[in-house]
């Protein structure tokens, strides 16, 4: 290897330092990590944990998997928390099913990505609503869900989608008063 080349590789391998605002915000800091310096920001960590889009970001693409500092944190957030079982922790966080259950959205995601299957828990947040709740009948149970179709039931799109997919329970939903008679 002549000299200039050993210079020039010297050179590459050369991070600049952070300026402050990369020190101070935590999407600024985020950036830093992962395109300057390729690798976890100490430094900055502490920041980055301020911010939970940012932390669970820094979890995923600069750490590469879980981050404990900033879990507690990560955990509060419904639909952050759902994002980071899914893609940083691989499975349940039972830490955070709680707060997950909480959110109608966040609960029918994370029943169909992460636990692959119904999800109890997270039942009567998604029940609330009848767009979520037909979602959850159709690619997560696979099948009618009774408890939810009073809901289901009141909203026109919800109804042509779910009675398309489950035929069967036109006669029932006529006997409830949810669709008409001549609907059948």
């Amino acid at each position: 290897m002549n000299t200039t080349s050993r210079i020039l590789g010297e050179a590459k391998r050369k991070v600049r330092p952070p300026t402050e605002i990369e020190l101070r915000n935590p999407f600024q800091a985020y950036k830093y990590a992962k395109d300057v310096l390729k690798g976890r920001f100490p430094e900055a960590e502490a920041v980055i944990a301020t911010s939970l889009d940012w932390a669970y970001r820094y979890a995923r693409y600069v750490i590469g998997g879980r981050w404990p500092e900033a879990e507690a944190a990560i955990a509060k957030n419904p639909n952050v928390a759902r994002h980071y079982a899914k893609n940083v922790i691989g499975g349940r966080w039972p830490e955070a099913e709680a707060t997950i259950a909480t959110d109608k959205y966040s609960a029918c995601m994370y029943a169909q990505n992460v636990i692959g299957g119904r999800w109890p828990e997270g039942e009567e947040a998604i029940a609330k609503d009848p767009f979520q709740a037909d979602y959850y009948a159709r690619y997560v149970i696979g099948g009618r869900w009774p408890e939810a179709e009073a809901t289901i039931a009141t909203h026109e799109l919800t109804v042509q989608s779910y009675l398309k997919e489950f035929p069967e329970a036109k006669l029932e939903w006529a006997m409830n008063g949810w669709i008409d008679w001549l609907d059948l």
